[in-house]
């Protein structure tokens, strides 16, 4: 061997100086490329087990004994799930509990080279593989021992609990919890009726001991009262938690079901507590809300008191009227709402959730959608406040409606006919109309009315001016200053027009006043023997009798002839001469 590695030695020492350099290079090459290719292939191998381990664990299911599980299948064999092998192991472990014959001890377990039995008696309970083995974390004899012994506690517990003792105690505990609940459900409602009688008969001795305007009688009914209705919603709850703790219970009260009731507690338990934590998380926002809360309680109160000043005028402010003090004082107020409402949003418990984001898209949505029109009548009545169009107690003119204004809020106006009829007008329809408002000037000079008659021209318009002022001065309500005064607004074919205008501080009392001027006006013309035109007054004089009551008429008063006349002598036409004939010629009367 010797001898064969001298010839190699001295080839070596042949070899040329670059191979003599590129030889370490290549070396140190070839040992990075192993060495990475070893900790790719270690990697996969655990990220491999890993996934499997997971998977395994994905995998496996419970094998559940009265609701209790006691230990976990990992692997499928033969076709069978994992599902499937635990539910045949379910149903092979009650066998054997069930069968009094086979003693505890006979269950054990036995190698059987590639996988390990566990037997009760000559019976297979289940079969532990190799990956059952794995997926547990131990060798495959001390999982089926671990097994073996499981079941034999199993089947000793189920023998002790599923007796006919056991269900006839169970029976007794289910007639005396039921008992119990009955008397409890009574006994919350008797008492009940009996803090809301005496609430009730206190809060009445409260109300007739004390003015209305005391402290106590508003505590008794604005903080006791709701104490009463909510006192249904305390009950309601008193009655659901003792049916829980009785369905708990009863549930304990058998073995089937022990572990379902164990359950049960625990979920309410750990729902009760979440709730707590949620509680106990939320006082820092809750803390913050209540400050949100306050400081814009302040600020309201802070909004009612100055603007209240102003429209009582106690406080002015240059181009401020005092009658916008009121529906400024809302708009601000509302402002106030508004921003605290979006400042408080996200401090509200489940502000974030997808279902209160929801809420919020369709709430918007809707209001958006559904009140168009309510938006435009409420800038309209926004609009009518500062215009100062009208307010409430002035007698108006809107459209075709004439009455006083009983209401005006931010959507529509209500007004009192003179007839008594209330009136809902949308403050749309009042923006785009025309407003007469008769109050304005009424509280200054007096507003004008006026009312027209026709008097014929054989009449003295002097004498005609002066019995229409004294009519208008003898009517109730119109003013003496400034005076009544005629206008002569037209000359008809028959007869003068005569227009009357009146001032009155009243106008309310129109329908009234032009009752009682009309009635002056008739009484000082017949007074004065002057017949009134109006509206058209026209006749042919036939001896007819003036057209005035008879207690005016003078006693030497004569009724007229008749203009009936006989033509004695024929008469002739354009040279033709013309029969006699009965003509009547009316009198010349303007």
């Amino acid at each position: 061997m010797r001898e064969a590695q001298m010839p190699q030695r001295t080839k070596r020492c042949t070899v040329s100086p670059a191979r003599i350099i590129l030889r370490p290079i290549l070396t140190c090459a070839m040992v990075g490329a192993l060495s990475v290719s070893s900790s790719a292939r270690h990697a996969n191998q655990e990220l491999g087990s890993d996934e499997g381990q997971t998977a395994t664990a994905a995998s496996s299911a419970p094998v559940e004994i009265d609701g209790r599980s006691i230990f976990l299948v990992h692997s499928s064999i033969g076709g069978l799930s994992a599902e499937e092998r635990a539910e045949n192991i379910e149903q092979r472990i009650v066998n054997i509990a069930r069968k009094n014959e086979i003693r505890v001890e006979e269950i054990h377990a036995e190698d059987r080279g590639a996988w390990t039995e566990i037997l009760a008696g000559n019976g297979v309970v289940l079969g532990v593989t190799e990956n059952d083995a794995r997926a547990a974390g131990r060798s495959r004899a001390q999982l089926g021992a671990e097994y073996a012994e499981i079941i034999r506690r199993t089947v000793a517990t189920f023998r002790q609990e599923h007796t006919w003792r056991a269900l006839l105690r169970g029976v007794i505990a289910g007639v005396i919890a039921t008992a119990g609940l009955l008397l409890s459900v009574l006994l919350l409602l008797r008492v009940r009726r009996m803090v809301r009688s005496r609430l009730e008969m206190w809060i009445r001795r409260t109300a007739d001991a004390n003015s209305p305007n005391s402290v106590r009688p508003r505590i008794a009914r604005y903080l006791l009262l709701p104490l009463l209705g909510t006192g249904a919603i305390l009950i309601m709850f008193a009655v659901v938690a003792l049916l829980e703790v009785y369905a708990a219970f009863i549930l304990h009260s058998f073995p089937s079901t022990r572990y379902t009731s164990i359950r049960m507690n625990r979920w309410a338990i750990s729902e009760l507590a979440g709730l707590g934590n949620a509680i106990w998380s939320y006082i820092p926002n809750l803390v913050i809300v209540i400050v949100i809360l306050m400081a814009a309680c302040y600020l309201v109160r802070l909004d009612n008191f100055i603007f209240a000043e102003i429209q009582e005028g106690r406080l002015t402010l240059h181009g401020f009227y005092p009658d916008w003090g009121a529906p400024t004082g809302k708009l601000v107020r509302l402002l106030i709402l508004s921003a605290t409402a979006v400042v408080i949003f996200p401090y509200l418990p489940g502000s974030n959730s997808p279902a209160f984001r929801g809420i919020s898209v369709f709430l918007g949505v809707l209001l958006s959608l559904g009140s168009t029109s309510a938006v435009s009548h409420g800038v309209a009545g926004t609009i009518l406040t500062y215009m100062r169009s009208f307010n409430v107690g002035d007698f108006v003119r809107i459209g075709d409606t004439v009455g006083e204004v009983v209401e005006r809020n931010l959507l529509v106006t209500r007004m009192c006919t003179q007839k008594n009829e209330i009136v809902t007008i949308p403050n749309g329809s009042v923006l785009g109309g025309v407003v007469l408002n008769y109050s304005a000037e009424a509280r200054k000079n007096g507003v004008i009315f006026h009312t027209t008659v026709s008097i014929g021209y054989n009449s003295p318009w002097r004498k005609v001016h002066e019995l229409l002022i004294n009519a208008a001065l003898s009517t109730q309500d119109v003013l003496k200053s400034p005076r009544p005064f005629v206008l002569q607004s037209n000359l008809q074919d028959f007869y003068v027009s005569y227009e009357l205008n009146a001032f009155t501080g009243q106008p309310q009392n129109m329908q009234t006043i032009y009752s009682v001027l009309h009635q002056n006006i008739q009484d000082q013309f017949n007074e004065a023997g002057i017949e009134i035109n109006s509206p058209h007054y026209t006749s042919l004089r036939d001896g007819n009798r003036m057209a005035i009551p008879d207690e005016y008429i003078a006693k030497g008063y004569k009724e007229p002839g008749s203009g009936l006349r006989e033509v004695s002598e024929p008469e002739t036409f354009l040279g033709e001469p013309r029969e006699r004939v009965h003509s009547n010629v009316p009198p010349s009367r303007s």
